[in-house]
């Protein structure tokens, strides 16, 4: 009996997930997204008027929210992506295929300007750079990864890591800021 319940609600799960792609598409017109990408409940994704966002055979977990800014491109592909993950793009963030994305990441591509005198942060813009995270790639939970970086094809970013700065291809990354503590 568990089993048809099951099913059932897998294929009710399915129909909601249509349903929040048909609706993500007509809200913003340059958002792509195809058949096989999968976006379960309280996800939030906002594509600003000319910002470009492509999911192509994505999963989405709940509680993901996603932003694309004004004249920005993010662009994933065969990627999985946990729960209340954020990702923001203000330029450009490109996550190729097969990657795994775990829990409470946050990828961005963009800091505030500060200085240290009375002007209001808010005020002093942004400093923007590019993401591009290559294929085959796992972020553990609770990573940051910031502009101007990328990570390199088959690595591993640990749980708990900041990277600030480009990855070699075929390592694993850890710590604050995210240093080798493995490669081939």
């Amino acid at each position: 009996m568990y089993k048809i319940y099951r099913k059932i609600f897998e294929i009710i799960d399915v129909f909601n997930s249509k349903l929040r792609i048909v609706h993500l598409k007509l809200k913003y017109p340059n958002l792509v997204i195809d058949n096989k990408t999968f976006v379960e409940k309280n996800c939030k994704i906002v594509c600003v008027d000319s910002g470009v966002l492509f999911l192509k055979s994505c999963h989405l977990s709940e509680g993901t929210f996603i932003i694309v800014a004004e004249n920005a491109k993010l662009e994933m592909e065969n990627t999985f992506v946990g729960r209340n993950c954020l990702i923001s793009c203000n330029k450009r963030i490109t996550i190729k295929n097969d990657c795994l994305i775990a829990e409470m990441v946050v990828i961005r591509d963009h800091n505030h300007n500060y200085n240290l005198n009375d002007d209001k942060i808010a005020s002093l813009g942004n400093d923007i750079g590019e993401i591009i995270i290559e294929s085959n790639v796992w972020v553990g939970a609770k990573a940051t990864i910031l502009k101007n970086t990328i990570i390199g094809k088959n690595s591993v970013i640990g749980a708990h890591s900041l990277v600030n700065k480009s990855i070699d291809r075929n390592s694993v990354f850890a710590g604050i800021p995210a240093k080798r503590i493995k490669s081939n």
